[in-house]
């Protein structure tokens, strides 16, 4: 099975300054590149990482690499900014499909910086690929994945035919630490780097924020108690009636 799979590297603080803030993989990124490595020891294969960046993000590639993952491709977005979710999926997506052969896509259900989970869904889109979202756990079958999630009411099982797009959640697994061997072979690894003209893509934004505004504050609750539950329920009563409810 070959997989690709997409990560980012994110502020490690997420309400710091992305300009300055320290970086690091995503986590739940951490936790797709792990079910990727596990799939391809069960059933060979190989896994390739795909992450969108300057060259600091080669760092996340190395981590990748030093705990399973066999290749990286890091696309440079010297030239991008302020880019959307749908021209970041488009990047990724013509990114995809320079690779041979990609039975499944594998990403983070949400990503740790910004808590959406938009961009999976939409490369899936722009390639085609059946998907499943917020998968807690994977199993190989002949020619498709079963994917188990969590639903309202339960659990729910869905048979994903390959190719496909499959996001992971946090519980799905608990990523492997690196051996120091491992790291250092990381350290001496090469990656393919692809330019935003590699992509044929023009990195246009497709949405516009027109204005960002925090939510109404809201007035705390009152706890009303009383000795006895006669007691209580009078008071509450009384409040409704002096709040106009009643």
């Amino acid at each position: 099975m070959n997989i690709a799979v997409l990560v980012k590297q994110v502020p490690e603080d997420p309400a710091a300054d992305p300009a300055t803030a320290a970086r690091i993989t995503d986590p739940v990124g951490r936790n797709a590149v792990e079910a990727a490595v596990q799939l391809t020891e069960a059933a060979g294969g190989t896994v390739t990482v795909i992450t969108l960046g300057p060259a600091a993000a080669t760092s996340t590639l190395k981590e990748c690499i030093s705990v399973g993952a066999h290749a990286g491709i890091r696309v440079d977005d010297e030239g991008l900014s302020a880019a959307d979710g749908l021209t970041i999926a488009r990047l990724l997506a013509a990114a995809v499909r320079r690779m041979d052969g990609v039975d499944l896509v594998l990403a983070g259900a949400r990503s740790y910086d910004g808590g959406t989970p938009v961009v999976p869904a939409m490369v899936a889109e722009l390639l085609g690929l059946p998907a499943v979202t917020a998968v807690t756990a994977l199993d190989a079958e002949d020619g498709a994945l079963l994917c188990t999630r969590v639903v309202d009411d339960g659990q729910e099982r869905v048979r994903l035919p390959l190719p496909g797009l499959v996001t992971v959640d946090e519980h799905v697994n608990t990523p492997r630490y690196p051996s120091v061997k491992s790291k250092l072979a990381a350290n001496k690894a090469r990656f393919d780097v692809i330019g935003l003209a590699d992509l044929g893509v023009t990195p246009a934004p497709h949405t516009v924020v027109v204005d960002v505004t925090e939510p109404p504050v809201r007035e705390p609750g009152t706890v009303i108690a009383g000795d006895t539950a006669q007691d209580t329920a009078e008071k509450l009563v009384a409040a409704l009636v002096g709040a106009g409810v009643l």
